[in-house]
């Protein structure tokens, strides 16, 4: 009988010591919530290794769908991050673990804050830097995902400038033909695997404007207050900052690091599903 006792109270203590370790937990996630991705286990062990923050590297990848590592200084300040890749983008200002007093919570969202400032700050660099520099040049200095919302910046002014001209679209239609073509060569000639899988991922974005603008002076398209340009995302650079408009919606660029990945062949369905994903983004 006393084992029974014995027993049926640890069950009870189990019972209070897992109701307080899920609210501390849950108390973490509120704070950092993309701890959300992780197991209790795989929490546990980052919320453990308070002095090492080196030791939270193999978990990176679960919270931060681009970030593979993190850059650290003298193995204690962080100072930018890497893809799974091997891209690596610096941040705009230093991160100091030991200052968080242990709550590694509190320097990952530095790091999360820090890799939004950033990618806005590489951006901006980027708009400046494509009207000084030969497009051959700057396609290979800037990160892939940099490179690839920049071109669509430029795209959409370019192709706004072209809509009220007579035979505008189809001018321009030859201008992204030629760009194509020097993107291919490009691609053969020789590069780092960083700058061909940029050049790759960018040769699947051209197509497709190549595309939509043939398709647009096939259509008459002669306006930019249009349906058949309204319909298509298109990405403007406004009071410093990016956002992505297509129909009614009006969405802030998120600076979310991909890394530098492939992309897939964009087809229509794509386009409505990006029409789809845009008008729920709108209405929350």
């Amino acid at each position: 009988p006393k084992n029974v006792d014995r027993l049926q109270e640890s069950n009870l203590l189990l019972e209070q010591i897992q109701k307080g370790l899920n609210s501390y937990l849950e108390k973490k996630r509120l704070f950092f919530p993309r701890f959300f991705f992780l197991s209790n286990d795989e929490l546990l062990e980052i919320l453990s290794e308070t002095k090492d923050p080196t030791r939270v590297q193999p978990h990176l990848k679960k919270c931060f769908d681009g970030i593979a590592r993190l850059d650290f200084r003298n193995g204690t300040d962080i100072v930018g991050m890497q893809s799974g890749e091997g891209e690596e983008v610096p941040f705009v200002k230093a991160i100091y673990p030991h200052q968080a007093n242990g709550a590694v919570e509190k320097w990952l969202l530095q790091v999360e804050e820090n890799m939004r400032a950033s990618l806005r700050n590489v951006t901006s660099d980027s708009i400046n830097a494509f009207v000084e520099r030969p497009r051959a040049d700057w396609l290979v200095e800037w990160p892939g995902q940099v490179v690839l919302a920049v071109s669509q910046i430029y795209w959409t002014i370019e192709v706004e400038q072209a809509l009220p001209t007579a035979n505008g679209l189809k001018v321009y239609r030859e201008k992204l033909t030629e760009q194509l073509q020097q993107t291919v060569q490009l691609v053969r000639g020789k590069l780092t695997a960083m700058a061909r899988a940029t050049l790759g991922a960018l040769v699947v974005i051209d197509v497709h404007a190549r595309d939509v603008v043939g398709q647009m002076a096939e259509d008459g398209v002669c306006d930019a207050s249009e349906f058949g340009w309204l319909c298509q995302l298109r990405y403007y650079w406004e009071g410093n900052d990016c956002v992505v408009r297509q129909i009614t919606s009006d969405i802030k660029y998120g600076y979310e690091y991909l890394g530098n990945s492939g992309r897939l062949v964009i087809t229509p369905l794509t386009d409505r599903c990006y029409r789809t994903l845009m008008g729920a983004l709108k209405l929350n």
